[in-house]
Order: C-alpha cells, then sequence, then structure tokens
C-alpha cells in the first residue's frame, strides 16, 4: 500500500525565498511539439509531487529562471501527464534538448549536484531494465506453472535489487557532502527499521543536517522511535461516524489493538474476517480494537463497516493519508497494528492473523 519513495518538513520554500541570491536555476535548451501546450516544473517533496511553476516555452525555444532556495529533486513535463523528466537541480546553469513527447528521454546538462545523482540515474535504468525482464519471465513460469523456475527467479529479482541499493550506496559514500546524496539516502531508507534510516543518515556529511531531505528522514526516525515497542502509546483524539470524540487514552484498563486500515485497502479487508475472529473471541475478557480509517469518503468508510461486521469502535477524520493519528504513529503502510497493555504501552506492531490471536490469548488468559 505504499507509494513511490520519499520522506516531516514542508518544502513550502523551496522554489522561493525573500532572502538575497547569488545564483539562479537557469533552464536553457529546445523543447520540440510544445506548442499549445501547458509545461509545469514540479517539486517532489515528502508530500508528493507538487506543481511550483509553468515554464513558457516559445517557437520551441526554453529559456527559464527561477531561484531556489535548496538543491531539489524535479519533473519538468505536460500538466496533467506522468510523462516528465526528472532530475536533480539546483542554482547553476542547466540546458535540456529534446520533445515534449518523449521528454523523458530528453538530454540534461547541469550542476555538480545533477551529476551525482545523474550517476545514479544511469545506474537504475540499467539495473531497472534487467529487473523488468525478471518480472517478465517469472509471470510466464506462473503461466507455465513451473513453481521451481519463479523461485530461482524471484531470488535473482531480489539479487538484482540488492545491487541497485549497493550502486546508489557507493555514490553516497563517494560524495557525502553533495545536497544529492541526502536525496538519496531518503529514498533508500525511507521505508526501512529505524537502525537502518539511522545507518543512512550516519553516511551524510553534517554539512547536509539542513536539507530537506535529510530532516525529513530525521524527523521520520524520531516519529517511529516514538512510537517503537516499550513506549507509551501517543495520546490523540478522533470523531466517531456520529461526530463524538473518542480518546485513545480512554481504553485504560484493557488491552487495546489500534487497527490502521481503510475501506479501499484490499489487504485490510481480506485481514478483516480474522480481526472479526479475535474480537468476538476475546472482547469480554478485558481485549478492545478501536479502528482507525483513512479513508476520505464517509459513506464508503461507514459501509466497509457494516459489511465486513466489524462491531467495534471506529475513527476518522476523513484526510486519508493525511490522517492525523496515522501520522503521529508514523504509519507509512497499511494494514497497520499497534497492540497495547493495560496502561497505554506499546508491545507489538504489524501482528496479524495467527501471530495476532497467539499474542493476545497469551495476554488475557
Amino acid at each position: 500500500m505504499k507509494n513511490l519513495l520519499f520522506v516531516g518538513v514542508t518544502i513550502m520554500a523551496i522554489l522561493t525565498s525573500c532572502g538575497p541570491k547569488t545564483s539562479s536555476f537557469k533552464l536553457t535548451g529546445k523543447l520540440d511539439g510544445a506548442a499549445d501546450k501547458v509545461v509545469v516544473i514540479s517539486v517532489y517533496d515528502q508530500n508528493g509531487i507538487n506543481v511550483k511553476d509553468t515554464i513558457e516555452i516559445t517557437d520551441g525555444a526554453v529559456n527559464y529562471t527561477t531561484e531556489l532556495a535548496e538543491p531539489v529533486f524535479v519533473m519538468i513535463g505536460e500538466a496533467g501527464t506522468r510523462n516528465t523528466v526528472n532530475f536533480f537541480a539546483e542554482n547553476a546553469d542547466f540546458t535540456i534538448n529534446g520533445s515534449l513527447e518523449n521528454i523523458k528521454d530528453a538530454e540534461i546538462t547541469g550542476g555538480a549536484a545533477f551529476n551525482v545523482y545523474n550517476s545514479v540515474n544511469d545506474l537504475s535504468k540499467e539495473i531497472n531494465k534487467k529487473s523488468d525482464e525478471l518480472k517478465k519471465a517469472y509471470g510466464e513460469a506462473g503461466q507455465a506453472g513451473d513453481t521451481t523456475k519463479q523461485k530461482a527467479i524471484y531470488d535473482e529479482y531480489q539479487a538484482n535489487q540488492k545491487k541497485l541499493e549497493e550502486a546508489q550506496l557507493e555514490v553516497v559514500k563517494a560524495n557525502p557532502t553533495s545536497p544529492a546524496s541526502a536525496f538519496i539516502i531518503s529514498n533508500v531508507y525511507g521505508y526501512a527499521s529505524v537502525d537502518e534510516m539511522k545507518k543512512g543518515l550516519a553516511m551524510l556529511d553534517e554539512s547536509l543536517a539542513s536539507s530537506t531531505y535529510y530532516k525529513s528522514l530525521d524527523e521520520k526516525v524520531k516519529k517511529l522511535e516514538a512510537v517503537a515497542v516499550g513506549q507509551m502509546a501517543p495520546d490523540f483524539t478522533m470523531n466517531d461516524p456520529e461526530g463524538n470524540p473518542v480518546k485513545l487514552s480512554s481504553f485504560r484498563g484493557k488491552y487495546l489493538l489500534v487497527d490502521f486500515w481503510a475501506s479501499w485497502c484490499g489487504p485490510c479487508r481480506r485481514e478483516n474476517p480474522n480481526v472479526v475472529k479475535l474480537y468476538d473471541e476475546f472482547k469480554d475478557k478485558g481485549f478492545d480494537i478501536l479502528g482507525v480509517s483513512l479513508d476520505q469518503k464517509k459513506d464508503a468508510w461507514l459501509k466497509a463497516i457494516e459489511d465486513d461486521k466489524l462491531s467495534w469502535n471506529h475513527v476518522s477524520d476523513l484526510k486519508g493519508w493525511g490522517n492525523e493519528a496515522a501520522k503521529l504513529y508514523a504509519v507509512s503502510g497499511i494494514p497497520h497494528t499497534v497492540l497495547l497493555d493495560k496502561e497505554g504501552k506499546i508491545i507489538a506492531k504489524n501482528l496479524r492473523g495467527d501471530e495476532l490471536h497467539a499474542k493476545v490469548a497469551e495476554l488475557v488468559k
């Protein structure tokens, strides 16, 4: 249930700043096929892709200038499409040459940070091409019913992905002061364990501590540490379907499963029958559940509760991935479960199925 890569500080000032600047991001060159098209430049931060500006192109000529508050990953392409060219930008002279139709293949030149990231990008293209071939072969083996071959292909695929990670880290090791390295580390370790995130941050020079990407990953580490097993569960209040506020700490005195889910989440819905059985078996033995939905549409949320027969307490602020409790608990994928003891201390995370049943049975015996 995860999407691509990146990890919060805001990036509001990435492309604008009122302080004095000594240089600018200047993009010149030629982009054919852009007549009557809206070409935009976007930034990619922990909140996803945000369109920041429109690039005027006259007779195919590109002549765009702005000031960057810091080096940043950008995408340029036709508005409303995924056909973009992606690169690491900074206050320096850049060139672009190509066509809008095939902009992902446009030739780009730029500054030092651009070159560092581009070396990773070149490696990624080569390794990802191999991964695509392996995915196709895996599917063909599955259609043929050859599970032995599938296993071998899967192992090769995993080794190929590991090769990509190692290649990226070698670039970081060679360029520990480059802002692009902070971006690479946030990519590689964005969904890793806390220890691995710390390992990644330790590879970066302290001069990068003010980088958006460094700060984003560092903040994620702090959030995850605050909700680690053994910590007291951070309290929150959120409304139930009737609009009544429900406070997490009001469940003290019972073992509590905080279940982050959503009506649109396939794995969540498939897991729900197991959770129903768990609740029915232990609800009278000092065990309870609080469902926290990452839905945006109330009707869909309530229908899923009814359809799946989820008879415990439910809350949501209907903000989707912006759910305040999910952000507090650093939830990056669902289903996501947090099991609390009677005092509100976190005793386990992300248990499901038989493993979750066994743990609750052990607690309430």
